[in-house]
């Protein structure tokens, strides 16, 4: 004689959260269900049972009433039983939203760009034009010596989204991922950042210590975090690191 599965796998039609359920939570007539990470509520029916045991049934099942429509309030609210399920997701931070004033300020800076690149473009003839005296007061003789003498190298250490996720470790919330540093000299980092959204609005915000590096030029470097559990409703976190 068939045994009925130990393991029911349920999939949120909402947010496609996956989850492990014991059939007995279900019960045989069905009940309705809640997904842990969206809320998001369904009637969920059991699953079908094997051939020998249809038989047995088929009388008691030809009597049953009708399944009850589902209570406005789910009996059964289903939380992630293996690593990873249900986790929020890492997302990149969202562009900022422009104002007026934002606007008129991206017009001036426009503006001072082009004139600096017209200033740029012309000034071997614009420094001709002016007087010995003027250069000397102004270094320009100086200042281009000693730039074109050496370039200014900037570090640029950031979080590798493609490789960065949250997984479920010996039962505990941990951040994995790379650092990769993208600018022109060694860089280190500090602290990381996290951001925990429910679509537009911030729930909460944490900062844990970071001490990596120093990462040189187009290195990556992997690091592990241990992270209490996300605030409840939480669907993607924002990492960032200074």
């Amino acid at each position: 004689m068939g045994q009925t599965p130990l393991i029911m796998q349920l999939t949120c039609s909402n947010c496609g959260a996956r989850y492990a359920v014991d059939p007995m939570a279900i019960g045989p007539a069905g009940r309705t269900v809640q997904c842990v990470r969206c809320s998001h509520r369904w009637f969920q029916k059991p699953d079908s049972p094997p051939a020998a045991e249809t038989a047995s049934v088929t009388e008691s099942a030809a009597e049953a009433q009708p399944a009850p429509a589902a209570p406005p309030v789910p009996d059964v609210v289903i939380r992630p039983s293996t690593p990873g399920a249900g986790l929020p997701a890492l997302t990149t931070p969202p562009p900022k939203r422009s104002t007026n004033w934002a606007t008129w300020i991206a017009y001036a800076i426009v503006l001072v760009v082009l004139l600096g690149g017209a200033g740029y473009a012309y000034r071997d003839q614009i420094k001709a034009r002016l007087p010995a005296s003027w250069r000397a007061l102004l270094h320009l003789d100086a200042a281009n010596a000693k730039q074109n003498a050496t370039q200014v190298a900037r570090a640029h250490v950031g979080i590798d989204m493609a490789t960065t996720k949250i997984d479920l470790i010996d039962g505990r919330y941990v951040v994995l991922g790379e650092l990769i540093n993208t600018g022109t000299a060694p860089g280190s980092t500090r602290r990381l950042k996290l951001v925990f959204r429910a679509g537009d609005q911030v729930l909460a915000e944490r900062a844990m210590p970071l001490v990596e590096g120093p990462i040189p030029p187009g290195a990556r470097r992997s690091f592990s975090l241990p992270l209490d559990e996300p605030p409840s409703g939480a669907t993607n976190i924002v990492p960032t690191v200074d």
